[in-house]
Order: C-alpha cells, then sequence, then structure tokens
C-alpha cells in the first residue's frame, strides 16, 4: 500500500519516520515540516501503537522506515476528519513510556518522537485506556481527497481501527485502566496509586532531583508491578507531569471504587545524614475533623463509606462517618503494618519507627483505606542516587506489592470469619 496523499494547505507535512532500538526499548521519530498537534495510543488484538497526527501532507518516504525489535511495520490513512492516522504493529507487547513533540533546532526539524518498551501482556491492557498527547485532536471537519484508488483503500482499512479510547475522567492525569485479560483467580482489586507533587509543584529537591520525578517514577514501576501479578487494577492519578489539586486525588479514588490509596512520596530535611522510609495513616485528630467537614460538605445527601446520608438525621449521620472512617483508619494501619514489613524484606531501610500518622489531605477519603510512603531522603545524597535508580524503584514497587498482597491476604481471611 502507498502512503496517502493529503492535499492540506499549509505547511504542516510529515516528512520522514525513523526508529532506533536500545535494551527492551525503542524511540519512534516522527519528522514533521512545522509544529504539529498528536495525540497517541495503544491498541490490543493484535497489539499496535497508533499516532494520529494533525491534518498534514505526507511526504515520507516508505522505503526509509526501518522495522525494529518492537515495531515490526506501519500503515497510514486520513480519518473521516482530516486526521492522519500512522499505526504501528508491534511484534511484541510494548508501551508507551514517553510521548511529547520536540521544535526545530539548528540539528534537526520539529518532531514527534514516542518512546516505547518491552512489556508483558498484563502490563499493556493497563494502558489501553490513556491517551498521550491531545486527546481533542481536531481535524478539519473531513478527509481530503487522496491521490489514487490505493490510497482510498488503505484510508478505508485505517479508518476501520478502533477509535480513541474514551475519556474516563475530567480531571487531568487520571487513568483508569482495564481489568488483565488474563483469567483471574479470584476478585481483581482496584489500587490507586498517587504519585505526589508535580507540574509547577517539584516538591523537595535533592542533588540533581526532583520529588515530582522520583514520585512518578516509582508510582509507574508500582503501576506494571501491580499490573503483571493479574490479581490488581492499577489507577493512576497522574502519569505526566501535571499537577492535581489534592482534594481531585481523593475524588479520583473515590470514582475509581478504589480498594486501596497509596500516595508516594519523598522527604528532605536539614540533616543530610538521615536516610530510610516511612509509611503514614491518617492521625485520629485529623479523622475527627474530616469527618465534621464531610457531613457538612455532603449534606446528608449522598452514599459516603456505605452509608446512605439522605436516610438518616444530621446527629445520626455524623455517628455513622465517624464509625466507618475508624474502621477504615483501622484497616490502614494494617496495611502499613503489611508494608512495613514487606519493605524491610526486600531491604528497603526504614526509619525508627516508621508507620506515623498525620493529617495529610490524600489520606482523608472516608471510604478507601490509604498509605503515604516517604520513599526516603532527598537531602541524604546517597539515598537520592539510589531513588533515581530504575533498579531501586522497582525493589520499592515489589516490596509494596507484597505488603499489599499480604494486607488483602488478612481481609480476607478476616471476612470469613
Amino acid at each position: 500500500m502507498g502512503a496517502p496523499q493529503s492535499a492540506i494547505a499549509g505547511t504542516r507535512s510529515i516528512d520522514g519516520i525513523r526508529t532506533s532500538s536500545g535494551s527492551g526499548g525503542m524511540r519512534i521519530v516522527i519528522d514533521l515540516g512545522a509544529p504539529t498537534g498528536f495525540r497517541a495510543f495503544h491498541m490490543s488484538s493484535p497489539y499496535r501503537i497508533v499516532v494520529d497526527v494533525e491534518p498534514a501532507t505526507w511526504h515520507a518516504a516508505k522505503s526509509g522506515f526501518t522495522p525494529g525489535s518492537l515495531v515490526k511495520s506501519y500503515r497510514s490513512g486520513v480519518l473521516d476528519d482530516g486526521l492522519v492516522r500512522i499505526i504501528f504493529d508491534l511484534s511484541q507487547p510494548a508501551v508507551i513510556k514517553n510521548a511529547f513533540s520536540l521544535p526545530k533546532s539548528s540539528l534537526a526539524r520539529d518532531r514527534i518522537v514516542i518512546d516505547l518498551a518491552a512489556s508483558s501482556a498484563n502490563w499493556f491492557n493497563t494502558r489501553l485506556p490513556q491517551v498521550y498527547g491531545n486527546r481533542y485532536l481536531k481535524g478539519t471537519g473531513s478527509a481530503p481527497r487522496t491521490a489514487s484508488e490505493a490510497g482510498r483503500r488503505q484510508n478505508e482499512e485505517v479508518r476501520k481501527e478502533a477509535r480513541v479510547p474514551p475519556a474516563d475522567s475530567a480531571v487531568a492525569g487520571m487513568k483508569t485502566p482495564p481489568i488483565p485479560q488474563r483469567k483471574p483467580t479470584g476478585r481483581i482489586y482496584t489500587v490507586v496509586i498517587d504519585a505526589g507533587h508535580g507540574g509547577g509543584d517539584p516538591g523537595a529537591l535533592g542533588p540533581g532531583v526532583r520529588e515530582k520525578d522520583i514520585t512518578l517514577a516509582v508510582s509507574r514501576a508500582l503501576e506494571r508491578a501491580l499490573a503483571e501479578t493479574g490479581r490488581y487494577r492499577p489507577v493512576m492519578t497522574r502519569n505526566s507531569d501535571v499537577y492535581i489539586k489534592l482534594r481531585d486525588r481523593v475524588d479520583i479514588a473515590r470514582r475509581a471504587k478504589a480498594d486501596l490509596f497509596i500516595s508516594i512520596h519523598a522527604d528532605k530535611i536539614g540533616r543530610t545524614n538521615v536516610r530510610g522510609a516511612s509509611i503514614y495513616t491518617l492521625s485520629q485528630n485529623a479523622s475527627d475533623k474530616e469527618t465534621a467537614r464531610l457531613a457538612e460538605q455532603e449534606n446528608n445527601s449522598g452514599v459516603v463509606a456505605g452509608v446512605d446520608l439522605a436516610q438518616e438525621s444530621a446527629d445520626v449521620a455524623d455517628i455513622l462517618l465517624d464509625l466507618a472512617m475508624r474502621e477504615k483508619m483501622n484497616e490502614s494501619k494494617l496495611l502499613a503494618r503489611y508494608l512495613e514489613t514487606a519493605l524491610r524484606n526486600k531491604n528497603i531501610r526504614l526509619l525508627p519507627n516508621s508507620h506515623r500518622s498525620a493529617g495529610f489531605a490524600v489520606l482523608k477519603a472516608p471510604d478507601v483505606p490509604a498509605a503515604l510512603i516517604e520513599t526516603g531522603f532527598l537531602s541524604n545524597r546517597q539515598e537520592a542516587k539510589l531513588l533515581g535508580s530504575s533498579a531501586f524503584q522497582r525493589q520499592i514497587a515489589d516490596g509494596i506489592v507484597d505488603g499489599i498482597d499480604a494486607y488483602f491476604r488478612k481481609i480476607r481471611a478476616l471476612q470469613k470469619l
């Protein structure tokens, strides 16, 4: 099949597609004639990566594309609204690690860059709802005429591919993955992973590192580790460098009907010799204040923590909310205990008295057991370097998964009593 020849006026053009492979990954570069908007997402059965580009003329030579270890070929066409769709056929499951535009420089033209990483089938499936770039990319309203019958046939084939995954939240950064397709051995639990800070809020700063980058990297490692078990549905509050309000993070967990909420952070203090992780759950005083706030906010309407407030008087609603929150706080403490043990077993250094309590806003969902993990101190040069290591990030993630496994085993045992 030949590449589509669009008759779009203006300077936007697709001038070339090239790939380069590295250890377990691949980079796709789409060379452009001018800055051009895009979106990228995953498709399954078979495994594909799709890139939609704003209307542009096609100048890329098919012969210039070199297949690699993860991408074996590509197809392209023009959608009904004029967007150019490029479909990369994968030789095995591979997920998008990064997708971004780069401006023209003295050494290179404008371009779109898609970084891929080899993955498991389960991990690929968790990424199916996610869209990188501009989800709401707009075309011209109608597809341009193609130059040949071959081009028309190709366009028709490309249009038959699945549509863009629907948005699952109005909150930026919320991605709700589907249940992995592998047949589960029991219930699939939803775990919301909250990467602290983001966007204009960098969090703590260490030597050459920012908390927001560490938390996102650890959260992505945890997302992958949870998905690979086939027992969990991980949901990220953010999967890119965006800022999300604290209350919105809690709302994401509630809308996802989370079974657990894990918030990832890193610490910094004035002493450079302090090292070690710690785990926080909601303090009792914070719980009392939050119960009062919730009762006022909900105005005795809606269901919170399984309590239909509309059916109760204000006094009874307050009591039921308090009882529900105390139950979740007890479950959070149980989670923290198992996380402590699991992280130690993974040789993750912990602070003395590593389970602590505080009034962190992200721990205040009334119906979701929650823990905030301070993964270490960026003020300690050695620990900051460790936290920037992908191997150590995976070590932390594996420890958290072991703790979550132990927690749910205990919960299931208690439910059978």
